[in-house]
């Protein structure tokens, strides 16, 4: 599947944004209901897929409205 150059940008800040939340995340957890492991593989599994998809899917939209050449 090849991506337009916005759609690709909008997951590489998906990425980012996905890694800036497991880390403010693991400064934030609270220590007697979980542990570090745990908010990690969480953040892992299900938060920076679904920034990266979110981003995809932005970028896509940024895509569309303004053309694949915008960026």
């Amino acid at each position: 599947m090849r991506f337009s150059k916005p759609t690709l940008m909008g997951g590489i800040i998906g990425f980012i944004m996905g890694v800036l939340f497991l880390v403010i995340s693991l400064f934030q957890f609270d220590q007697s209901e979980t542990n570090a492991r745990d908010v990690a593989l969480v953040s892992l599994l299900v938060g920076i897929p679904f920034s990266v998809l979110i981003g995809l899917g932005l970028g896509w939209l940024w895509g569309k409205l303004f053309g694949v050449n915008s960026l």
